[in-house]
């Protein structure tokens, strides 16, 4: 008898064991929090707003009602590299030629050079620009744009510049050439964050990229002056 009282006391605080742990497990699961889903760069699928053209720089324009010219980023290369960024801008007053420097995005010590489509002079510079990532409240006196140029000429460089469909099929196409060298960094052993379901680039992918990253998608995809 003795025995048997030994074996089912036994047994009573393993069953005991077994709730309490099995209770803990279930809090811990139910009080930790979810981790965030990867976000896609969401100015990929979306239309280009009328009026704006993008050029193989990956800056986009629309023109204002005296003729000058209004500079941004390409949200999507905005969005590659994620918030929060730094702008390393050129001042009013200055010339631009086309092919030099126009804007440096920053962040963790990397930088992309973004070259200027176009030449001319730097009217005003919008330091309010907050960084969107997509393509809203682009044609707002405010909305996205860096810098407000006064072209030199205008109607030569208009037959590279994109619109409309062509220019939403142009960005999905350098979408697609991205996310090809970016996933390939992440193969060759770059440290990078995991690509999203799908295999789409979340926001912010860059972050995490080395100076090596960096440095070839500046050269394969910014080096074009239009």
């Amino acid at each position: 008898m003795a025995i048997v009282l030994a074996v089912l006391t036994f047994a009573a605080f393993i069953a005991l064991d077994y709730f309490v742990l099995s209770k803990r497990g279930a809090e811990a699961t139910s009080t930790a929090p979810a981790l965030p889903p990867h976000t896609s760069l969401p100015a990929v699928r979306q239309p280009v707003p009328v009026g704006i053209y993008l050029q193989p720089t990956y800056t986009w324009s629309r023109f204002g009602p005296a003729g000058e010219v209004y500079l941004g980023v390409h949200p999507m290369l905005l969005g590659l590299v994620g918030t929060p960024y730094d702008l390393e801008l050129r001042a009013a007053g200055e010339h631009v030629a086309k092919g030099e420097s126009l804007v440096r995005v920053a962040r963790g010590g990397h930088r992309l050079n973004v070259r200027s489509p176009i030449a001319g002079r730097v009217e005003h510079v919008n330091r309010n620009m907050t960084g969107e990532t997509l393509w809203r409240d682009l044609q707002e006196d405010d909305g996205g744009w860096l810098y407000r140029l006064q072209p030199e000429s205008v109607a030569e460089e208009l037959k590279t510049w994109l619109t409309g469909e062509p220019a939403a099929e142009w960005t999905r196409r350098q979408y697609d050439r991205l996310r090809t060298y970016l996933q390939n960094a992440v193969a060759d052993g770059h440290l990078g964050t995991v690509m999203a379901d799908g295999g789409e680039l979340p926001l912010g992918v860059l972050a995490d990229m080395d100076e090596s990253v960096w440095a070839g998608l500046e050269d394969r995809f910014l080096s074009q002056a239009g």
